[in-house]
């Protein structure tokens, strides 16, 4: 007969499991806060508490000034998260990884298994220092993908910076109309570098200089450099402009065909072993009649 610990440890389990995924998973956008954002109206009473840090991203706040956490934060505000969130699921996978051995050492004792006391104290703190880590490298892989989707936006947004300019429009005026355009995240984040570069009196190259230094993106930095020269001497820089759209995606197709190369050679082996699999199972009856 099962006993009712266990079910009940079991459902604690997958309870735990359930909210892991569900605070992991990437949440839709707030269309009626972003809205509110875009349309909102100056107001001198209380913030609205929708819109104030929870609980936990307090906690997360308070944990970013321990000295000697890194916050990777390029990678962050590529793929538009808070430091102070990711410091949450740091702290969430540390408490994890500290209270699972410990939860399944007394699971254990239930159903009769003798194990060290000693084992959870040792293996409780070696899993949570494990697990401290596995945050960064989750935020680092979507980095990567969210800086390929933001190089294709930028070798998009030059070529319409490039016909905005041969419609003889002024470099500010093609900067803004050109983000004007598309409707992704990489055009979204232009139209707000640009629209605060308008707010405090400053050209929009140097919101463009801005952004490229938060995201660490070098080919939005060189759009910057590139109208930059066109605002303060005139120039012409239509063809340098398509001619950096053009290395730009140059640079994604190799990549692409890197990756792609990397893929095939990681499929070399798995087929090899297939292939021995098959030779074996054809051959082996042939030999096993011989020898018997």
């Amino acid at each position: 007969m099962i006993s009712p610990w266990s079910v009940l440890a079991g459902a604690a389990a997958a309870g735990g499991l359930a909210l892991l995924i569900a605070e992991l998973r990437p949440a839709p956008p707030d269309l009626h806060q972003a809205l509110d954002r875009l349309h909102r109206a100056p107001a001198d009473g209380p913030e609205d508490p929708d819109e104030r840090p929870g609980w936990y991203d307090r906690i997360g706040a308070r944990t970013l000034q321990v000295r000697g956490v890194s916050v990777p934060r390029r990678e962050l505000a590529l793929i538009g998260r808070s430091p102070a969130r990711f410091m949450v699921h740091k702290l969430l996978f540390a408490v994890i990884g500290l209270v699972l051995p410990a939860y399944l050492g007394a699971m254990a004792a239930l159903m009769g298994l003798g194990l060290p006391f000693t084992l959870p104290l040792v293996a409780g703190p070696l899993l949570a220092g494990l697990l401290w880590f596995v945050p960064d490298a989750i935020v680092r892989g979507e980095a990567k993908e969210a800086r390929t989707e933001y190089l294709h936006g930028i070798a998009a947004y030059l070529e319409l910076v490039a016909m905005e300019r041969a419609a003889d429009c002024g470099p500010a005026e093609a900067l803004r109309r050109a983000a004007s355009v598309g409707q992704g995240a990489v055009f979204r984040r232009i139209r707000d570098a640009l629209e605060r570069a308008a707010t405090d009196r400053l050209p929009p190259w140097a919101g463009l200089d801005a952004l490229a230094e938060e995201l660490g993106l070098a080919p939005l930095q060189d759009t910057a450099d590139i109208m930059r020269l066109s605002g303060n001497d005139g120039a012409a820089v239509y063809d340098t402009l398509r001619a950096r759209a053009k290395g730009l995606r140059g640079e994604l197709l190799a990549e692409d065909l890197a990756r792609a190369n990397a893929d095939s050679e990681r499929m070399v082996a798995p087929g090899a072993a297939l292939t021995l699999l098959m030779t074996v199972l054809i051959v082996f009856p042939a030999i096993h009649q011989i020898l018997n």
